[in-house]
C-alpha cells in the first residue's frame, strides 16, 4: 500500500497513518485535524474547476483596480514594509508584471475534514488585503493572490503546485498535510515556497521550500523542558509520555522525551496508543499506578480530549497535561469542555490574548476577510510568511526574479514578523530556540511562563528523525 508520510514538525502531530495501515475516512480525519486550522468553508471561496479558489485575488478595492496595464505608481507611505523598494520594473519573471506580483496559497480545504488548513489560506489573504489597502506597493507592484485546494492529498498538492508554477511568482503561507506531493514540482520550476510550515521530511528537504515556522523533529530547544521543570518543579521527576502509534507522533515523542531527559527530567511511563484503540482506561490506570505527575500527549487534539475524558472518569488529575499549539484553539475548548481545563500548550508564536501589535493586525484583518473565523497558530504563521515575502521582494527591488528571491530567503535566520513570533531560522531550516507556555483555566487561555515574551535555550540534537 502506498506509504502515507506523516507530519513531523513538532507543532503538528500524528496527521497520517504509517505504512501498511488501512484507515477509515473517520480515522484518517481524526489523524489529520490539528484543531488549529479551523473548520468550515469561508463563504465565496469554494474551489473553482481549475483548482483555484473563486474570488480570492486578494486585491483591495474594486475588481481590476490594480490592472497591470495601469500600474499603481503611488509611493510607499512612510514606514511601509516595502518602503525600501525604489524604482519600478516590468515583467521580470513568471507571475510578475509592471503592476502586480501574483502569489499562490496551496492549503487543504476539502477532504475528510473540510477546512482543515483554511486558516492558513485566510491568514495569507488577510495579509494581502492589509498590504494592498494600507502599505502602497512593492516597487509599483500590488499583490494578487490565487488560492488552491490541495484536497488533503499528495496528488492534490502536486497538481496545485504545478498550476502555481505557471500562474504565480511564488507560493506563500501554504499548509498541506501531504505536502511531500508538491515538492518535486516546486523544485523543478524553481518557485519560491514560503510556507506557514513544512510538515514532511520530503518538503523540508526541497531546496525552494522554507517553513516560516521553522521546526524540524530532531532539533528540540532546551527551553521546552526547562520551562516545564520551572513551572512544575515537584513533578519533573515523575513525567509520562503517551502518543499515537504512528510515525509522526512516535518520532516527535521520542525526540522530545530524549531532550527532556537530557535536561534532567525523569519518565516513569511511556506508552504508544494505537489509533483504533478507543479504551483509554488501562492507560489512565497505569498513569495512576506509576504515580505520573506530568502527562505529555503527542497526537491530534481530539485524541487528547479522549485521554483527558478517561482521566476525568477515573478521578486522575496530574499536575500538568502538556500538548502542542494545535490545541491552542477555540474548537479544542468547545470539544473538551471541563475535561480539558488545565491543558498546558507550548508555542513559539504570539499569544492571541495579549496586545502584540502584529497579532492584533492579523486578528483585525482576519475579521475582514473571514468574519467569525478564530485566529490560529497556522493562520498567524501564514500571515508572517506573507509579511516575510514582501520584505524579501522589496530587498530584491524592481528586477524581481525567483532566483533573487530565493537568495534573499536563504539569508533569513532571525525572523520575528515584528515580534509576532519567536525568532525563526527560516533560511537555515532549524527549529526556533524560543518558546512560551500557555494554560487553559476556566475555559480561558492565559500565559503561564515566562512572565513575558519567550524563554530561549540551546538546540538539542536528539538524533531522532533527522
Amino acid at each position: 500500500m502506498h506509504r502515507r508520510t506523516a507530519l513531523i514538525a513538532f507543532v503538528v502531530c500524528a496527521l497520517l497513518a504509517s505504512c501498511g495501515s488501512r484507515l477509515t475516512d473517520e480515522q484518517r480525519a481524526a489523524l489529520v485535524v490539528p484543531q488549529g486550522g479551523g473548520t468550515g468553508t469561508e463563504q465565496g471561496t469554494a474551489p473553482a474547476e481549475d483548482g483555484a479558489v473563486a474570488g480570492s485575488d486578494g486585491t483591495a478595492g474594486q475588481p481590476g483596480a490594480n490592472n497591470p496595464q495601469q500600474p499603481n505608481k503611488q509611493a510607499n507611505p512612510p514606514g511601509s514594509i516595502a518602503g525600501g523598494c525604489q524604482g519600478t520594473g516590468g515583467a521580470t519573471d513568471k507571475g510578475v508584471t509592471a503592476g502586480e506580483i501574483t502569489i499562490a496559497n496551496i492549503s487543504d480545504i476539502s477532504g475528510p475534514v473540510p477546512g482543515l488548513f483554511q486558516a492558513a489560506q485566510q491568514g495569507t489573504k488577510a495579509f494581502v488585503e492589509y498590504f494592498n489597502a494600507t502599505q502602497g506597493a512593492i516597487c509599483g507592484r500590488k499583490l494578487k493572490l490565487v488560492s488552491f485546494d490541495s484536497r488533503t492529498d499528495s496528488g492534490g498538492d502536486q497538481q496545485a503546485t504545478s498550476q502555481a508554477c505557471e500562474q504565480a511568482f511564488a507560493m506563500v503561507g501554504s499548509m498541506s498535510g501531504f505536502d511531500q506531493g508538491g515538492g518535486p514540482a516546486a523544485a523543478a520550476c524553481g518557485i519560491p515556497d514560503l510556507r506557514a510550515s513544512t510538515v514532511t521530511v520530503q518538503r523540508q528537504r526541497t531546496p525552494v521550500s522554507f517553513g516560516v515556522a521553522s521546526n524540524v523533529v530532531n532539533l528540540v530547544s532546551s527551553a521546552y523542558p526547562d520551562l516545564i521543570k520551572s513551572s512544575f518543579p515537584n513533578a519533573a521527576s515523575a513525567a509520562s509520555f503517551l502518543y499515537l502509534n504512528v510515525d509522526a507522533s512516535s518520532q516527535n515523542a521520542r525526540s522530545m522525551q530524549k531532550a527532556a531527559e537530557q535536561r534532567g527530567m525523569k519518565f516513569v511511563y511511556t506508552q504508544a496508543i494505537d489509533i483504533a484503540d478507543v479504551n483509554y482506561a488501562p492507560y489512565v490506570a497505569k498513569l495512576k499506578e506509576t504515580g505520573a505527575k506530568i502527562v505529555y500527549w503527542m497526537g491530534s487534539a481530539q485524541y487528547a480530549v479522549r485521554l483527558q475524558q478517561a482521566m476525568r472518569q477515573q478521578g486522575y488529575t496530574p499536575e500538568a497535561f502538556i500538548t502542542d499549539p494545535s490545541a491552542y484553539d477555540a474548537q479544542y475548548v468547545r470539544q473538551g469542555g471541563a475535561a480539558v481545563d488545565g491543558t498546558v500548550v507550548y508555542t513559539n508564536g504570539g499569544l492571541f490574548e495579549e496586545n502584540n501589535p502584529q497579532v492584533v493586525l492579523y486578528k483585525q484583518w482576519l475579521g475582514r476577510v473571514a468574519p467569525g473565523a478564530s485566529p490560529s497558530y497556522f493562520g498567524m504563521f501564514a500571515w508572517a510568511a506573507a509579511r516575510l515575502f514582501v520584505q524579501m521582494a522589496a530587498k530584491v527591488g524592481p528586477q524581481l526574479t525567483r532566483k533573487a528571491m530565493l537568495d534573499q530567503v536563504r539569508g533569513v535566520h532571525d525572523f520575528t514578523a515584528e515580534g509576532m513570533v519567536a525568532p525563526q531560522d527560516v533560511g537555515g531550516k532549524r527549529t526556533s530556540a524560543c518558546m512560551s507556555l500557555v494554560r487553559l483555566k476556566g475555559g480561558t487561555w492565559s500565559r503561564l511562563a515566562p512572565a513575558s515574551g519567550y524563554s530561549c535555550g540551546a538546540l538539542i540534537d536528539t538524533g531522532v528523525g533527522g
